[in-house]
């Protein structure tokens, strides 16, 4: 275990896989479990600028090949995730007082897709339609964890309210809404429509149009 009282260690990362996924986690995952502040350096995608953060690290999550650390900014306790791969190092803040996080955290992530929690954000009840090319894809590697297909009464009721969807089949989600679930949703294309709640559908539909408005001007 970690020895708080213990002069405290920078760790530092190379580029090397075996060492992030080692020596990293490790690090990692006895602070969490000692309740330690942690001092972050890191870098984002779009700039190598190295930038410093203290955060109350709660949680190690994988999503889609990669290992994030999630936890509370000291400075306003916002939820906030790192990938392990932008991160630069790690400083131990033993003598800073650790704020636990209120409630069950790991449940909040059982309802979202992917990383991003936003915490004002409630869970949506979202209805979809999927092609029959796309329909075995959709049951055999479901979007989320709650999804369901549609009762037949359901499936015949939109139907007849949308005459276009004649084939296919119908299912539900109940998640928060964040930037992954869209980007999934997005990535089916023309063969995943959102059918409701509007506000879901709005965030599609802004991308697309933005999308449009690129590929035109491409074509101009």
């Amino acid at each position: 275990g970690l020895e708080l009282k213990e002069r405290p260690k920078i760790i530092s990362f190379s580029n090397n896989p075996y060492l992030l996924n080692s020596n990293f986690l490790g690090a990692l995952f006895s602070y969490i479990s000692n309740q330690v502040v942690i001092e972050l350096e890191y870098h984002t995608f779009n700039n190598d600028e190295k930038k410093k953060i203290l955060l109350h690290p709660y949680l190690l999550k994988q999503y889609n090949d990669r290992w994030y650390v999630i936890g509370a900014a000291d400075k306003d306790k916002k939820i906030l995730n790192f990938a392990l791969d932008r991160i630069d190092s790690i400083t131990p803040k033993p003598e800073m007082q650790f704020s636990p996080h209120e409630g069950d955290l790991t449940e909040r992530f059982d309802d979202i897709v992917g990383i991003s929690l936003y915490e004002d954000r409630p869970i949506e009840h979202i209805v979809f339609w999927v092609s029959e090319e796309s329909q075995n894809y959709v049951v055999t590697k479901p979007i989320h964890g709650s999804q369901k297909k549609l009762k037949e009464d359901d499936t015949l009721n939109l139907r007849d309210k949308k005459p276009l969807l004649k084939n296919g089949a119908f299912f539900s989600i109940d998640c928060i809404p964040n930037y992954e679930l869209i980007r999934m949703l997005c990535s089916f294309g023309s063969n995943l429509l959102v059918i409701s709640p509007e506000s879901v559908q709005d965030e599609i539909y802004t991308r697309i149009e933005s999308m449009h408005e690129k590929y035109s001007s491409l074509r101009t």
